[in-house]
């Protein structure tokens, strides 16, 4: 009778489609990983342009109601306050994909939101809203 020694081509080709399903599966972790290590830069990015406009209106508290602006409002005027936010609105939409803010200040309550297209949140709009006092 005749010993076989090494593997059949049978047995090779079960084993490398075993490991080519799972290489798919690395494969797709990986593509979630990337997807959603680019959501967490974008909403990073989101909240430090929103504390940036908070610690802009604090440093020009004795005009922080001239900050107030409508999301994706066109911002007019040459004072302080216009030029704060005539910054940060081009910083947002050169930063975030979409970018668009807005300001809204009642008393000594100050609102900032920032909303950005993002295709893997949920109608592919995501949205964060920093509040702080005066």
């Amino acid at each position: 009778m005749y010993k076989q020694q090494g593997i059949s081509l049978l047995e090779s080709l079960i084993a490398l489609f075993v490991l080519s399903i799972g290489l798919l599966g690395v494969v797709g972790l990986q593509t979630q990983s990337l997807i959603h290590n680019r959501a967490a830069y974008f909403e990073t990015q989101a909240t430090n342009m929103a504390q940036d406009m908070l610690d802009r209106i604090r440093a020009n508290s004795d005009n922080a109601s001239t900050y107030a602006l409508g999301v994706g409002s066109e911002v007019i005027g040459s004072s302080l306050s216009a030029v704060d936010r005539s910054e940060w609105a081009e910083d947002l939409a050169t930063t975030l994909p979409s970018g668009e803010g807005g300001i809204s200040i009642s008393s000594n309550r100050m609102r900032v939101t920032v909303r950005w297209a993002d295709t893997s949140a949920p109608d592919d709009v995501r949205q964060i809203e920093l509040v702080s006092e005066l």
